[in-house]
């Protein structure tokens, strides 16, 4: 496969590369695969949400603002 990549995204990509000490097609195939795999997460996560919500299995506002401020209470 090849990619055309814009000059300003390829300067971002060889500046990260020259910080972490790696070649830029490197530092692009590694966050190429950080995002598949965070897409593939995501869409799983959204799925069962989906899941859930056709069996009714849903909270009301109470219970997810109670959850978020027993999750991040601090």
């Amino acid at each position: 496969m090849d990619l055309h990549v814009p000059p300003e995204l390829e300067a971002k990509l060889n500046r990260l590369a020259a910080e972490t000490g790696r070649n830029a097609g490197q530092v692009a195939l590694d966050l190429l695969a950080i995002s598949v795999d965070h897409d593939d997460w995501f869409r799983r996560e959204v799925e069962k949400g989906r899941l859930s919500a056709r069996e009714g299995r849903l909270l009301d506002h109470d219970e997810v603002a109670s959850r978020i401020d027993q999750r991040y209470r601090g």
